[in-house]
């Protein structure tokens, strides 16, 4: 078997409701389709996150995609070896994870269909059949985050999150009204996506303690490993490293600093299934729990997602997903959240069949209206909504 074409295709489509955080507002998600073409007639699919931007993810998928055509997809590690030697992206890793993670994830389908295995059946098999999922409550008004969140713990979301890090009064109120409407069963979590100095996150810390939060997320700056130990000693709750665990070694840095008491990660930040694997893997070993974090993807990377999850003991925690948020998708069965869990496909491959008429629309809809940023400061005080196109 040998691959023919790498076709990329980037897709913009609107959220439900803007999300709301520290550094900006978003509308809407921009994905990249990625879909790998054999001379099997076997054709994979996988999802890449524009990270920077769409034009720098494309272009790097498709100097990537020189070094793998004519070549058997079969042979994942050394397919993804190729694009990190011969593509030059070892250098560049936190583009590189980000873009060739769609190509890997296309890579794992095509295997899976090859052998008629859902992918988690080559990773070793699952260890659970639905993997939990968090309710993510935007932080708008205290009365809303207290209904929103009495609404989603009513839905079976035991585990309740939102942002901080935009005022400290506004985080207290915020937070307040997240344990007022989750209830005191719930777990709650806030995310402050490094927002704050060492000093504020050690102040917002005590203040936050009597909410009883399971963890608070990447307080500080990414690149301070040291600050981030030296928090999580003081600290009265927990704290989750994302940002700072984006690539593999940075959580082998975190766990021997002792900087962390959550790894969060995905498949673009470390770059493929097999290497979002191997960070569960080291979590595991740690004795650390491994949460999923979401860069806001459609249904192919929740899917490519949860394969790996529902393989790995250190994957106990809710995980984070927008696929609630998402106004459409361009697969014909979108992932369902169900009783705060999403079920684990047994199809082979991902299991995820592209729906070519939303797919085309959804292309339209990019080319019309860019990349739905996330940090759309200027576009949401102008009024600017990301629209679904004419169906």
């Amino acid at each position: 078997m040998k691959i023919e074409s790498v076709q990329a295709t980037p897709v913009t489509i609107a959220f439900t409701e803007p999300e709301i955080w520290s550094q900006g507002v978003r509308h809407g998600v921009t994905a990249i389709v990625v879909e790998v073409a054999t001379n099997a007639g076997i054709t994979g699919v996988g999802e890449s996150v524009p990270a920077p931007s769409p034009e720098v993810t494309l272009a790097a998928i498709d100097s990537a995609a020189k070094t793998i055509l004519g070549k058997d997809p079969r042979q994942i590690q050394r397919r993804w070896l190729d694009m990190q030697s011969l593509g030059g992206w070892c250098s560049f890793p936190y583009v590189g994870n980000s873009a060739l993670a769609g190509i890997e994830i296309a890579l794992w389908d095509i295997l899976g269909q090859s052998l008629k295995a859902p992918i988690h059946a080559l990773l070793g098999g699952p260890v659970r059949d639905r993997v939990p999922i968090m309710g993510f409550v935007q932080h708008t008004t205290p009365e809303r985050i207290e209904r929103d969140a009495e609404r989603m713990a009513s839905a079976g979301f035991t585990t309740l999150y939102t942002k901080v890090g935009l005022d400290r009064e506004r985080d207290l109120a915020a937070t307040a009204a997240l344990r007022r409407g989750g209830g005191p069963q719930a777990q709650l979590r806030v995310d402050a996506n490094e927002a704050w100095t060492p000093g504020t996150a050690l102040r917002m810390a005590h203040a936050l303690r009597e909410y009883d939060l399971q963890y608070i997320e990447q307080p500080i700056r990414m690149r301070n490993i040291r600050e981030l130990a030296e928090l999580r000693r003081r600290s009265p709750i927990p704290i989750a490293a994302n940002q700072s665990s984006w690539l593999n070694w940075d959580i082998a840095d975190i766990l021997a600093a002792g900087a962390a008491d959550v790894i969060m990660s995905d498949p673009w930040q470390a770059g493929g299934i097999a290497n979002f694997q191997r960070a569960a893997a080291m979590c595991e070993t740690a004795g650390l729990p491994l949460v999923y974090h979401s860069f806001a993807p459609l249904s192919i990377a929740t899917r490519a997602a949860m394969q790996v999850l529902c393989t790995s003991p250190a994957c106990v925690f809710a995980n984070q997903t927008y696929n609630h948020m998402l106004a459409d998708d361009v697969v014909r069965e979108p992932v369902r959240i169900e009783q705060g869990h999403i079920a684990v496909s047994s199809e082979a491959g991902l299991g995820v069949e592209l729906d070519r008429t939303k797919l085309a629309r959804y292309h339209e809809a990019y080319r019309q209206q860019g990349y739905a940023s996330a940090y759309d400061n200027e576009a949401t005080r102008a009024g600017k909504a990301f629209f679904l196109p004419n169906q």
